[in-house]
């Protein structure tokens, strides 16, 4: 009975000395786990800043991609401004001399206007003086530009210098064609005492008359005068004159027949 006693007794000294080591490791045990859990927490939270980092690290990469394409075609925008720019005022330059040619022709052409314009008065007159020595079928040719040259007196300020030379020049040119020209026309010509006879005349550019009846027993010389034209008798030349129509006619073959004639 004893003997049992002392063994319950170690038995309950020993369960009462393990439960303090017990405790212990379960303290232990705990610690540990905690630790873990907030190691795994640590390791969770450290994934999702890497996700968020790369996200943000693509996102800011992809923007950088966006923002250099822009800009190279921002770049680009301003070259091709810079070259059109370049070009316009090229252009413009370009512009701005002919521009100053143009000036500078328009002054010269006014002034070779105005120069023409103080010419013109003294060319209309001398047009003026001519056309009174010229024949009549040859004043008709040049009536409707002698009607446009403006009378002494009247106000020219509307007639410019190319209206007024037209003028001067076009009839200078019938003028020119018919003095090459031999014409051949009915007239009516003072025969003398009072008399008038229709005659053939002849006149040989603008400086030479001759006419003749039919009858050939009336002919005269006419050359031009300040007022018109002056016509002589001359009988002598009757039968010349007769020869010179038909030659002219064609009914005879041509040949040379003489006429007087005066230089003025």
């Amino acid at each position: 009975m004893a003997k049992s006693f002392g063994i319950l007794s170690a038995l309950t000294s020993l369960i009462l000395g393990t439960l303090p080591l017990q405790a212990q490791q379960t303290a232990e045990v705990n610690v540990a786990g905690e630790s873990m859990n907030h190691t795994r927490f640590l390791l969770q939270k450290w994934a999702e800043t890497e996700k968020m980092i790369a996200a943000e690290r693509n996102e800011w990469e992809q923007g950088k991609t966006l923002l250099e394409g822009r800009i190279s075609l921002v770049q680009q925008s301003i070259e091709d401004m810079k070259k059109k720019i370049a070009e316009a005022e090229e252009k413009l330059a370009d512009a701005r001399k002919r521009a100053a040619e143009v000036e500078a022709e328009k002054k010269q052409a006014k002034e070779a206007s105005d120069e023409l314009l103080a010419q013109a008065p003294e060319l209309e007159m001398g047009i003026r003086g001519i056309l009174a020595r010229v024949p009549r079928h040859t004043l008709e040719k040049v009536k409707v530009l002698a009607d446009r040259i403006p009378k002494e007196g009247v106000d020219v300020k509307n007639i410019s210098a190319a209206e007024r030379f037209q003028n001067v020049l076009g009839i200078l040119n019938e003028l020119n064609k018919a003095n090459q020209e031999i014409a051949s026309l009915p007239e009516i010509h003072d025969v003398g005492g009072g008399k008038k006879a229709e005659a053939k005349t002849i006149y040989v550019g603008l400086g030479q008359g001759y006419f003749v009846n039919a009858a050939g027993d009336l002919a005269g010389i006419g050359t031009p005068g300040t007022s018109g034209w002056v016509w002589q008798a001359d009988r002598a030349i009757a039968k010349e004159m007769l020869e010179v129509l038909e030659v002219m006619k064609k009914a005879v073959s041509p040949k040379l027949v003489e006429l007087p004639a005066t230089i003025d």
